[in-house]
This record gives structure tokens, sequence and C-alpha cells, in this order.
């Protein structure tokens, strides 16, 4: 069993286009950047977190960091196939309506209208720059 130092976890998204992506969660989603780092190549490959140096962007989801990588040669983006990997990230809010209200004025689309589910009350999705679903549910 993992003892873990932290009760959250953080998220890295290595972004195919970073400037879209930083746009999508900074300045749609509204998410605060709370750091910017250089990554090493040393590090990078060391770690194998990388096979390059990177630029690192965190932003602040309540208590989770979504890390955006800035990588020299990025990988394309494959968003119109299902595939293995990060597949959504849930941001849970106290009004999908109003959240997708919000939202849309800031130049997200979203793939449908809210939907309930047994779960929830409310569950949206739209779409970062790479596919990656983002999940907006009210309980």
């Amino acid at each position: 069993m993992l003892k873990l130092t932290h009760s959250t976890i953080d998220v890295a998204i290595v972004c195919s286009n970073f400037k879209e992506s930083l746009h999508f969660y900074h300045r749609c989603l509204g998410l605060e950047i709370v750091m910017e780092l250089e990554i090493p190549a040393e590090v990078a490959r060391g770690a194998k977190l990388a096979p390059e140096g990177f630029r690192q962007v965190r932003l602040q989801a309540g208590n989770t960091l979504i890390k955006l990588m800035d990588i020299a040669f990025p990988p394309a983006s494959v968003s119109d196939q299902f595939k293995p990997g990060v597949r959504w990230l849930t941001f849970f809010v106290e009004d999908v309506q109003q959240t997708v209200s919000d939202l849309e004025q800031r130049g997200v689309t979203f793939l449908s209208p809210p939907v309930s589910a047994p779960d929830a009350a409310g569950v949206v999705c739209a779409q970062d720059p790479d596919g990656i679903l983002i999940e907006f549910v009210q309980v």
C-alpha cells in the first residue's frame, strides 16, 4: 500500500499545441497558474518523463494540479480516436447549467446539453485541444 504524503494527485498533460491548451485551461476554464518551471533534459530523461527537457505550467484545479507540458517536438493530437491513457478529467461544480452558460461565453464548446445520471443531477462534457474530455458534474 502506498503511504501518501498528499491526499491528491497531480495530472500531467503532454500538449500537441501548448498555446492552445494553456489558453483553454487558463483563459476558458479560468484555472489559476500557480507555477512555471523548466525541467532540464537530464531530469526528463533520467526519470523517463520525456525524451528531452521541457517547460511545465501548473494550474490549480481545486486541490489538484494540472501540469501542462510544453515540449519542443510534441506528438500529434489524435483526438478522434478512443485510446488508452488519460481519457477525461472531472470537475465537480455547483450548478452544471450555470457552468455551461459561463464557459460558453469564454469560448468553450460542449459536446451535448447536460444530462442527468444515476449518481448526478447533471453531467456535460467539452474537449480540450487534444481531445481529452473535460467532464463537469453536478451531484
